[in-house]
């Protein structure tokens, strides 16, 4: 038995996305019929020539944070399926019009000609659309008249406030979800302290000047000889990954990409609302737990007066007693590029997968409690 890693690129939404599979597999027919693990090292990871795949119970459906590339994240939840073992896959993906050439950011005249609609990849709306169709085209590839697995979902950052509108617009996706783990989620637009909400919402109010001076800067850094790139990514941006770091010299060098990125980024920060959105919370809490990483800094995006403010809401019953919080002091907002800082949070995620007790009746869960509604 091995673990496998497939890079597939799939249209969704009228856009090319880049995704992820992570599963287990049987090596052959007689390691099938054995049940032995023939395959177990970290090395193996898309080097067994597997045959047959091993259903899963549950999948872990990963959305990521800006600038929405899932190949960040790879390791992350290689690891993770791992360590929770046979039964458990994954499954992530990028944004729409986010990752490395012009098959998936569209071309540089930024129009509609080749059939893509820019709604999708510049809006939040459009984004949530996006992976509503994803996961349904999830559902039809488990499908075969066999159980459905079932969902845990996995965000980052701005990824959580996905998330929380994807399961508030389909009731049934949220039905086959079992536990939300959300990592520094960007949910509230309050960022700390409070000059730096000034001059964001300031940036947001006047997006198109941002846009172009951004599409200019990634027209000079195309430029730039790679390994002058290179150092200013390491040592000046942080990019510890070398594997991250390479991923980030590609993506900056591309003025579509730099473009709807932004254009998306700037949205978000006029949408995402400035206080919790609990209505959503006790609606994600009435069918399963929802645990949120918080981490040190300081952080602008989820800073740890948010904790307060969710600890507050649900002594006031206002919040189900199943959101709960932790705050690593350790960690930083962009955690995923320095690799001294995986093991926390893989351990953050195994530990409460594994601690998911279904105590649930009619898919619900009789100990989350409204004891009152705005």
């Amino acid at each position: 038995m091995s673990l496998t890693v497939s890079h597939i690129v799939r249209t969704i939404c009228g856009w090319p996305t880049d995704t992820v599979s992570i599963d287990y597999k049987y090596d052959d027919k007689a390691a099938h019929a054995r049940g032995n693990d023939a395959c177990t090292s970290s090395t193996d990871v898309d080097a067994c020539a597997s045959t047959t795949d091993i259903r899963p119970h549950t999948v872990l459906l990963f959305v990521p944070g800006n600038p929405g590339c899932i190949g960040w994240y790879t390791k992350l939840l290689v690891e993770a399926v791992r360590r929770l073992g046979r039964g458990y896959a994954a499954r992530g993906i990028s944004y729409a019009g986010h990752g490395v050439g012009e098959s998936i950011v569209g071309s540089e005249t930024c129009n509609d000609a080749d059939g893509r609609d820019n709604k999708i990849s510049w809006t939040v709306d459009g984004q949530v659309e996006h992976k509503i169709e994803w996961i349904d085209m999830l559902s039809e590839d488990f499908g075969g008249g066999m159980p459905m697995p079932r969902f845990i979902f996995v965000s980052h950052s701005i990824g959580s406030h996905l998330v929380q509108k994807i399961c508030c617009f389909r009731l049934d996706i949220l039905q086959r979800s079992d536990l939300f783990l959300h990592l520094m989620p960007f949910i509230r637009f309050d960022p700390y302290p409070p000059s730096k909400k000034t001059v964001l919402s300031t940036v947001a109010r006047s997006p198109d000047a941002a846009v172009r001076f951004l599409w200019a800067a990634s027209k000079v850094a195309s430029t730039v000889p790679k390994p002058f790139l290179d150092k200013c990514m390491k040592y000046l941006a942080g990019v510890d990954d070398d594997e991250g770091r390479q991923l980030a010299l590609k993506l900056v060098c591309q003025p579509r990409m730099a473009k709807n990125f932004l254009t998306l980024g700037l949205e978000e920060i006029r949408k995402v609302p400035e206080r919790h959105d609990d209505e959503s919370l006790r609606i994600l809490g009435r069918y399963c737990p929802t645990h949120m990483l918080f981490c040190g800094g300081p952080d602008q995006w989820a800073p740890h007066f948010h904790i307060e403010d969710l600890n507050r809401l649900r002594l006031d019953g206002k919040l189900p007693t199943n959101i709960q919080t932790e705050y690593f002091d350790s960690l930083v907002h962009d955690f995923i590029v320095h690799p001294e800082m995986l093991e926390p949070v893989i351990g953050f995620i195994c530990r409460h997968i594994r601690g998911l007790q279904k105590t649930c009746s009619d898919d619900h869960y009789p100990n989350c409690r409204i004891t009152s509604k705005l």
